[in-house]
Parts: C-alpha cells; structure tokens; sequence
C-alpha cells in the first residue's frame, strides 16, 4: 500500500512533511474514501489531532511491527537457546539495561527517622531494603521500546514511497514530552518516597532541583532563585526542545542531502547532449552512499534519543547522584 497525493503534480521531497491524503492500495478507492470521510468527520467535530495522515500511518505500521516481532520474541520459546528473532533482540535489550539504562539510573538513597533524627543511610547501607538495580530494571522496558520504535519509524522511512515521521516536529515533540513526563512524574513520586510524605516530597523535589544550598541570606536567596530559574526553564523547556529538535533536525537534513544530490541532475538542460549522463553517473553513486549512511543515522539517532532520555529520567529521579 501506498501513500498519494491528491494532485498528480510531482514533489521530490513531499515525504519530508505531512500531509492529509488519500490512499492508493490494491483495494482501490477503498482506503481513501475511508481516510477522507474520516478526516472529515473529526474535522467537523473539532478534533483535527484526530485526523489520519502519512505520518500516522507509518506509526501504525512501526508500532504494528514492534508490536508483534516482540510478542513472538516474548512467548514463543520453542528452545532453550535463544534463536531467529529472539537471538537479535535479546543483546539489544541486555545492551540497553547493562550499558544505559543501569548506569543512569541510580537507585535513591533512603532516609529513616529514628530519635528525632533524619538520618541518611550512607552508600552501601541500603541494599538490604533494595535490590541493586531496583529502579533501573523498571526503566528497561520503557528505553527499549522507545528505542525500536524510533529506529523503526526511521528506517521506515528510507522506504521509497513511504514518509519520514521523525522528519516532522510535531513527532519528535510528542516523543520529547513523553521523555519530559516520565522524568517529572517519577520524580515527584521518587521525591514522595524517599522523603516519607507528601508535602515533604513536592518540597524536596523543589529543593534538590537547585544544587545550591537555600538560605534566607540576601544573597544566598538571590544565587538561589537564579538558579531555580534557569533549572526550572532546562527542566521544562530546554532538555524536551534539545531532544525534539535533535531528532527533527538529523533527519530532515539527511533526507535533504540525499534528495539534492538524486535531482540535481534535474538542472542539466535538456538540450546538452550526454551531460545528464555524465553528470548523473556520480550523483547517484553519491546518492547510495548517502543512502547507506542514512540507514546507520536512522538507528543513531534512535539511540541517541534514547541514550539522553534516559540520563535526563536518572538526573531527576535521584537527584544525589
């Protein structure tokens, strides 16, 4: 099946954007009229998030894909040797949680109340309460899946005739918040658990948030509300855009390079006799080392992506480390 544009013009780099289209399959008109009249329903409702476009459908297909090569990996378990697709998926998981996830993520330093006391249990002293790796383990899951679905929906990509989701903001945005959600909403709970309350646990979020100690002095105060700014504005801002655009930008301009050295054979004028093909020869020969490269970008920035997600949840989960 294929995504096609409702004019018959053509657009060299019209899978760098999204577009509402209609849908050209084996089925016939079928799919379109179903992506119209749907796109038109939740348009009419006032719900155009809702609508289906390119890069809605390479999504489905990734995820329909992660989805089910997973769920074989997962259950099916005919011999005690890993093999086939679970032999290519196990090292990308173990890779994962040894190599990024685990060092990342640190687990909290508990604290207990004893005499009036709020003593902190020094490094070491907590592993009776917790196993090693308590809290990472639970992260494995989450960096994975972020991690094929992302070099799926780039791979998918490079497909002629398919889109480049992870090409368009909106996307990368929505990934960056899925990023910024997770590490704010762990840390407030982290922050409840490990203060023991409540109000004591939004305070210490709000306290470990600045690395510098608060003090009413005049000055102290001063350097600490500066500092709560601008932790505030990377918390919130900078570390979801640095994430969005990284993706955004990556891709758009690898697509871009190889677009322009596959048409720029184009500018030859007709009326030069064998340019096109001595000009033509390299580009394309250009064109398939880009390609090559594009495919090994696709799966790096999937990892980076991933790698710096993963350092932005430890940072604000357990803030003393």
């Amino acid at each position: 099946m294929f995504l096609a544009s409702e004019a018959d013009s053509f657009n060299p780099v019209e899978h760098l954007y999204d577009r509402y289209t209609v849908w050209a399959s084996i089925a016939g008109n079928h799919g379109a009229e179903f992506v119209n009249s749907w796109n038109h329903a939740v348009t009419g409702a006032h719900l155009p998030f809702l609508c289906i476009s390119q890069h809605v459908i390479m999504m489905w297909v990734a995820a329909a894909i992660m989805i089910a090569g997973t769920a074989y990996a997962t259950f099916v378990r005919n011999t005690r040797v890993p093999k086939g697709l679970r032999n290519f998926i196990e090292p990308i998981v173990t890779y994962f949680r040894d190599e990024i996830v685990r060092p990342s993520i640190k687990n909290p330093h508990l604290h207990h109340h004893g005499d009036g006391d709020h003593a902190e249990h020094k490094e070491g002293e907590h592993h009776d309460e917790l196993p090693k790796y308590w809290l990472a383990d639970k992260f494995v899951p989450f960096f994975v899946c972020m991690f094929m679905f992302l070099a799926l929906v780039n791979l998918l990509g490079l497909i002629p005739g398919s889109t480049t989701a992870s090409s368009a903001l909106t996307f990368t945005g929505s990934m960056a918040l899925i990023t910024l959600g997770v590490y704010i909403v762990g840390a407030f709970y982290m922050s409840i658990k490990v203060e023991g309350g409540v109000g004591a646990g939004i305070k210490g979020f709000f306290v470990n948030l600045v690395p510098y100690r608060f003090s009413w002095a005049p000055m102290d105060l001063a350097i600490w509300l500066m500092l709560f700014a601008i932790e505030f504005a990377s918390l919130i801002f900078i570390k979801p855009f640095a994430l969005a655009v990284r993706l955004f930008a990556n891709m758009t301009a690898g697509h871009c390079s190889l677009l322009s050295f596959l048409f720029i054979n184009l500018l030859i004028p007709h009326d030069i006799a064998g340019w096109r093909f001595v000009t033509g020869v390299p580009t394309v020969a250009m064109g398939v080392a880009l390609y090559a490269l594009e495919i090994f970008v696709a799966i790096l920035q999937a990892y980076i992506f991933t790698y710096l997600s993963a350092i932005f949840v430890g940072l604000y989960l357990v803030p003393e480390h």
